[in-house]
């Protein structure tokens, strides 16, 4: 009896993280101390998440908005817009992690997996980027806003 009891409230604790799903992400996300100075603003367009990251000018330059799309069902979408324009993404989402990997025009590789914290108030983007030159990973990780 007592262990279907714990097992009732670990569901009743668990359920609402993982059943989050890609609406997880949906928000204003800042990025965290120690991590390029960055906004990401998702929205859920059915099954892909759609990123609109505020880059601020660095070093002169002018702030950069970048477009992105991350599908989160396994299947494979195509970008049109700015410097993204002719890649194909292909990704899944798995409980709190969405793995997501995208080929751009040029060849060059990206994989991305983002983690949603249990709080629901935080997630890593552990990034490997690959082609051309030899292979980066870069960590990010962000902070819900609203």
């Amino acid at each position: 009896m007592k262990r279907l009891m714990y097992s009732a409230i670990f569901l009743a604790i668990a359920l609402p993280v993982f059943a989050q799903g890609p609406q997880g992400f949906v928000g204003t996300w800042k990025s965290d101390p120690g991590t390029p100075t960055m906004t990401r603003k998702l929205a859920l367009d059915g099954k892909v998440i759609v990123m609109t990251e505020l880059q601020p000018g660095r070093n002169g330059g002018p702030e950069l908005t970048i477009l992105r799309k991350y599908p989160t069902d396994g299947s494979e979408v195509s970008m049109d817009t700015g410097m993204w324009a002719g890649a194909k993404a292909t990704g899944k989402m798995e409980g709190n992690v969405l793995t997501v990997d995208t080929t751009m025009a040029n060849g060059r590789k990206f994989h991305d997996v983002w983690t949603l914290a249990e709080d629901g108030k935080h997630y890593t983007n552990d990034m490997v980027i690959s082609g051309g030159d030899s292979p980066r990973t870069v960590k990010f990780s962000f902070t819900k806003q609203d």
